[in-house]
């Protein structure tokens, strides 16, 4: 019995430091159909995302053209703020066109599912 209790209560102590603990929503803080008009469709909502995002810097490491990847040593971005090296898959493989090993680059970078494919690549040397 004692044992129980003991790890209930380790476990409850996990809970209550944990970051993932999420806090309760009240009925306050929920819209409310009086609050939206008619004529609000809620299936055609789009967000606006700014295209101010500054582009990645890096050093090309390796070229794979036929398999359309490139392999980048990168400074942190908000999407991969570690930075490092990473082979990233490329949108259009034409866009590997006269890279080599050393090039500086600028490119964009977005997650698609697992992975992360360039959307622009330019060469800044």
């Amino acid at each position: 019995m004692f044992t129980k209790s003991i790890t209930l209560a380790a476990a409850l102590a996990a809970l209550a430091f944990s970051p993932f603990v999420v806090s309760p929503l009240s009925a306050a803080t929920l819209p409310t159909l009086a609050d939206m008009d008619g004529e609000t469709d809620l299936q055609n909502c789009t967000a606006e995302v700014p295209d101010d995002t500054p582009l990645g810097s890096g050093r090309v490491v390796a070229v794979d053209p036929a398999a359309g990847r490139i392999t980048l040593e990168y400074r942190p971005l908000p999407l991969l703020p570690e930075g490092g090296v990473r082979v990233f898959a490329v949108e259009d493989p034409a866009m590997l066109k006269g890279l080599s090993a050393g090039d500086r680059v600028r490119f964009d970078v977005e997650r698609e599912g697992r992975r992360y494919v360039l959307r622009h690549l330019e060469n800044s040397n």
